[in-house]
């Protein structure tokens, strides 16, 4: 389970790394790497990318990130494993059928280049400006904007809103300043009021910034956990049309963060690490729907989605 995303009616798209799955039987292969399934889990259709079709589809095993835009357009990330250098996003109709690319496999120069990505890992539309922004974060640094229809470069940023520096040092701070650089910059979120939530999964933070890239604010995700994997995997609004919470997706600690999203406050959680039920192993990616109920998508030894039904009277 790579990434997940929901559309305007609530059905929910995956994409997850096929050519990982091992078939132990004759008779079975795996699902195509892109589904879409209705609320109560009926797959609707699949499909995947295929060769030779004008475009650049990831290499086996390094799709990441999944985002359906409010046209219903369907955006695919590549992260690219080791060794390998996914430096494009693609976007399809609802169909499957083939619309936009932007950067090129191979291509990426840093992070500052302005036609290629570096390891894309998801990314998310703005409707009011009709731009896509891009957590550009496994192997550059930073959140690059174009233009949702053109693909046309608008702007780019990184932590704090300052320029991004590939030489500086990857760190992993648990106390003190944080890096003045992202370190893996994981997921992207925009909200209804105009504000744009990083994940910078390794260095446990999500930073908030404009829509223009102006540095807002920030707050470190249970900082001090010893667990290598980072605190802040993947985030998610609540449905209220203040957006009054964000989750939080902890994939080191294996369970579902509640913020408060103006103060980003923790002030609930759920699940923990197991197989059962309501737990998880490796929760990776998450998504709201139009009434509030959570999808987690689990990768590794989790490899599943779960559903959990919105039951609260305050989103």
């Amino acid at each position: 389970m790579a990434g997940i995303a929901t559309d305007s009616k609530d059905n929910v798209w995956i994409v997850h790394r096929g050519a990982g799955v091992t078939m132990k039987k004759a008779c079975c292969k795996a699902a195509p790497v892109v589904m879409q399934f209705d609320p109560s889990g009926r797959l609707l259709q699949s499909w995947e990318g295929a060769p030779g079709s004008g475009y650049e589809w990831p290499l086996p095993n390094n799709e990441h990130g999944i985002f359906i835009d409010h046209k219903d357009n369907v955006w695919v990330a590549g992260r690219g494993a080791t060794g390998t250098s996914e430096n494009q996003i693609l976007k399809f109709d609802g169909h499957g059928k083939f619309l936009l690319q932007i950067g090129h496999r191979g291509q990426g120069t840093g992070s500052n280049d302005t036609a290629n990505l570096g390891q894309p890992a998801d990314m998310a539309v703005y409707p009011p400006t009709n731009e896509v922004f891009v957590a550009d974060g496994y192997g550059n640094r930073r959140i690059i904007v174009f233009d949702a229809d053109t693909g046309a470069y608008k702007r780019h940023w990184g932590a704090y809103g300052n320029r991004p520096d590939d030489a500086a040092p990857r760190t992993t701070p648990n106390k003190g300043p944080g890096d003045p650089q992202f370190n893996q910059v994981h997921h992207v979120r925009i909200s209804r009021d105009g504000f744009v939530y990083v994940a910078d999964r390794l260095n446990r933070r999500i930073q908030v910034f404009t829509i223009e890239g102006k540095f807002v604010k920030e707050a470190f995700v249970r900082r001090a956990s010893p667990e290598a994997a980072g605190t802040v995997s993947s985030l998610a609004f609540s449905a209220g049309p203040d957006q009054r919470y964000l989750y939080v997706a902890d994939q080191a600690e294996d369970v579902i963060l509640v913020l408060d999203r103006q103060t980003l406050a923790e002030v609930g959680s759920c699940g923990r690490l197991g197989r059962q039920a309501g737990q998880f192993v490796s929760p990776h990616n998450i998504a709201t729907d139009s009434k509030g109920n959570l999808y987690v998508a689990e990768d590794l030894g989790g490899s599943r989605l779960q559903k959990f039904v919105f039951t609260g009277d305050g989103q």
